[in-house]
């Protein structure tokens, strides 16, 4: 399994899948019948169908990976949105930044 712990910014990797987390957190907006249920991992989806490789953006304090994804939404409007790279297998490393 990959480690984001060994990313930098402006490594490119390509998202693979939604993580069960998000999963799991839209199945159970949905079921709660919360407001924008599934945003997270709906975005997910849609980057994987768009631009699945993108490039790391930023490392936050404690070492949480970033990634921007810019991806037209369901209503056909532009959206740039912030996730985090998890230590699990829902993404590959395509190119470290430096070569």
């Amino acid at each position: 399994m990959p480690d984001p712990r060994h990313l930098r910014v402006g490594d490119l990797v390509r998202i693979l899948r939604v993580p069960d987390g998000d999963r799991m957190q839209r199945d159970n907006e949905i079921a709660s019948g919360a407001d924008m249920a599934g945003w997270t991992a709906d975005s997910i989806e849609r980057v994987i169908a768009q631009t699945p490789v993108v490039q790391i953006s930023r490392i936050a304090e404690y070492g949480c990976v970033w990634y921007d994804a810019t991806i037209i939404g369901p209503g056909g409007a532009e959206e740039v949105h912030s996730l985090i790279i998890y230590n699990d297998d829902t993404w590959e490393l395509i190119r470290n930044a430096d070569g």
